[in-house]
């Protein structure tokens, strides 16, 4: 997962492993994380769908936070990243000739995944290949994390991918060791080495061309070709503007400080300013058309008080919301309601 292309489409696997994962063992309820993680709550319904990489970034780091006094399950949660469940990137990968075509093509299209350790395939003469492994560095936060999913998750994945072998010669961790350790130390026939410079997967000499047994020339080419379309679109999407205007309007909590969201960007404040004066905007102009178009929606209910949805964007008394409603809209925030146009689009029941 790259957090600059915020707008890749990535499946829902990585939600539903967290959701499961805070009910069962931290007894929380998905949307109140979801709320307290200063996000819109991400609705799981019986049929899978996507998430935006921003999305998944944010559920990240709500959940790394709340599990911070319980890490020892972060490796667990990677385990349960079966390949099968990336979508057509797991499939581009599971249906690939050998194992390093597969990790190559990991490697590739990694903005669909849901790491933030950014992986690069390497391969030698003799057939052992390596994936080689740099961290996004302005998440601190999530290092440990991170680094301890990703050590079952990758295990997951080449389990999957060989048919439940395991070709690996060494692993280095540029992470301290889970706490538990001594009892996961099982799940590798290899030497695992932490508070390493970097993180390395080292295979075996000739892994790289130990062939898949699900490999299918036909079904490769169709789902790495859906790959490249992902990331195509998601690259097309990734402006500054359209990347704040998504963060802004997916937030149901105090709306992002121009320092916040430079952070969240990993720009410094002004050059996310410079950015977005070259796009053609402010961010104080972006602020305020969230603003309105959240308080549009909230006006929609007619449970919700002037004094509520003045308080909801961000305003601390209702008369500087009516004055700014009135600047926005032309209309003050009572006859914008009782408005034809507003009544036609209000749900029923609201």
């Amino acid at each position: 997962m790259d957090s600059n292309a915020l707008y890749a489409a990535l499946p829902d696997l990585s939600a539903r492993i967290m959701r499961t994962t805070l009910a069962d063992d931290c007894k929380v309820n998905w949307d109140s994380f979801c709320r307290s993680s200063n996000i819109r709550p991400v609705r799981l319904d019986d049929q899978a769908s996507e998430l935006l990489a921003q999305e998944e970034m944010l559920l990240q780091q709500g959940f790394a936070d709340c599990t911070a006094d319980m890490p020892n399950i972060w490796f667990d949660v990677g385990l349960r990243y079966r390949s099968i469940k990336y979508g057509a990137l797991g499939l581009a990968m599971m249906t690939a000739r050998t194992l390093g075509d597969a990790l190559a093509i990991a490697c590739r299209y990694q903005s669909l995944t849901y790491s933030l350790i950014r992986y690069r395939f390497e391969q030698s003469d003799n057939g052992a290949c390596a994936l080689i492994g740099s961290w996004d560095a302005h998440l601190p936060r999530l290092h440990d994390f991170t680094h301890h999913r990703d050590l079952g998750a990758i295990r997951t994945l080449i389990t999957d991918l060989m048919g439940g072998e395991l070709p690996l010669e060494r692993i280095t961790m540029a992470s301290p060791p889970p706490a538990n350790w001594a009892d996961l130390r099982r799940h590798f026939p290899c030497p695992v080495e932490f508070n390493a410079d970097r993180t390395q997967w080292l295979f075996l000499p000739g892994s790289a061309g130990r062939a898949l047994p699900l490999a299918d020339g036909e079904l490769h080419l169709l789902y790495n070709s859906r790959c490249a379309t992902a990331l195509g679109r998601a690259n097309a999407d990734n402006s500054i503007r359209d990347r704040l205007a998504a963060r802004l309007s997916r937030s149901d909590g105090p709306f992002l400080s121009a320092g916040d969201a430079a952070r969240q960007f990993a720009l410094s404040e002004r050059t996310l300013h410079r950015r977005l004066a070259e796009e053609g905007t402010r961010f104080s102009t972006m602020v305020d058309e969230a603003r309105y178009a959240r308080a549009r929606e909230l006006l929609l209910d007619r449970r919700m008080t002037v004094e509520k949805i003045a308080f909801a964007v961000g305003f601390a008394e209702p008369s500087s919301f009516s004055r700014a409603f009135k600047r926005w809209s032309g209309m003050g925030v009572l006859e914008y309601r009782r408005s034809p146009v507003t009544q036609a689009r209000r749900r029923p029941g609201l």
